[in-house]
């Protein structure tokens, strides 16, 4: 005879065991989700850089009129060489680096600190608020800015630029970006890969000017030191410590 109570406990028990078998999956589901995640987030923040901090300078920094139009369209010429009869050239700055005070038609170069911020702090530096090369807005010109700073020898190393307008940059002598485009900026804007020398690295940038505002921003991922040098006779004084990683 047909047991009803028995099929009854039957499915019962069928029952309970199909909600702990899919609770069992749910959990393990659960489980390697968490893991995934945890691991997907340490992969992301084992690999991330952090934007490197502006390099302040101090710089050292002259300017000089583009023959004709500025900013793009003078990307290549070498207005350090026009303004001082060829006793100044952007190639020997390069190669060879520059000391406070030396001439470039009626300018010399002078030590400033660019702010980090701001869609024109180039100009602002340049004019009176600044190191007054000239007053007020300053067109059609190039800005010439260049530092020394110690590091460690390192090969593909990000170096990070942003320029209104223009922008050219040599490092140790070998041009490693040029940016022939009038725009503005207010922070990076390209990332290229740069090899470091151990010691003394020497980095020239021109910042091309057509009007409105001037800005220039330049940072590398590394650890260095900025390093002023004096004019001539004088021993080079280590300025300020930078660390960037």
């Amino acid at each position: 005879m047909l047991d009803l109570a028995s099929l009854a406990r039957g499915d019962q028990l069928t029952l309970k065991s199909k909600v702990k078998w899919k609770y069992g999956v749910m959990r393990k589901n659960f489980i390697f989700l968490l893991l995934f995640g945890f691991l997907a987030s340490s992969l992301f923040v084992g690999t991330s850089h952090a934007t490197p901090d502006k390099i302040e300078g101090p710089w050292l920094w002259v300017i000089a009129p583009t023959d004709g139009v500025g900013g793009a369209d003078a990307i290549d010429q070498d207005t350090l060489k026009a303004a001082s009869g060829g006793s100044v050239t952007q190639e020997g700055v390069a190669k060879n680096g520059v000391k406070a005070g030396t001439k470039v038609g009626d300018h010399y170069f002078m030590w400033g600190k660019l702010p980090p911020t701001g869609g024109n702090n180039v100009g602002d530096l340049m004019n009176e608020n600044g190191l007054n090369f000239k007053k007020g807005d300053i067109n059609d010109h190039d800005a010439w800015a260049y530092v020394e700073f110690e590091a460690k020898a390192a090969k593909g190393v990000d170096l990070h630029t942003g320029s209104d307008d223009a922008i050219k940059v040599w490092l140790n002598g070998e041009v490693v970006q040029a940016v022939a485009k009038n725009r503005g900026a207010g922070d990076f804007q390209e990332t290229i890969p740069v090899d470091l020398v151990d010691g003394v690295n020497r980095l020239l940038v021109k910042v091309g000017e057509k009007g409105g505002g001037w800005s220039m921003f330049v940072g590398i991922d590394a650890v260095y030191t900025v390093v002023a040098v004096e004019p001539v006779d004088k021993l080079a004084t280590t300025w300020a410590t930078i660390r960037n990683q």
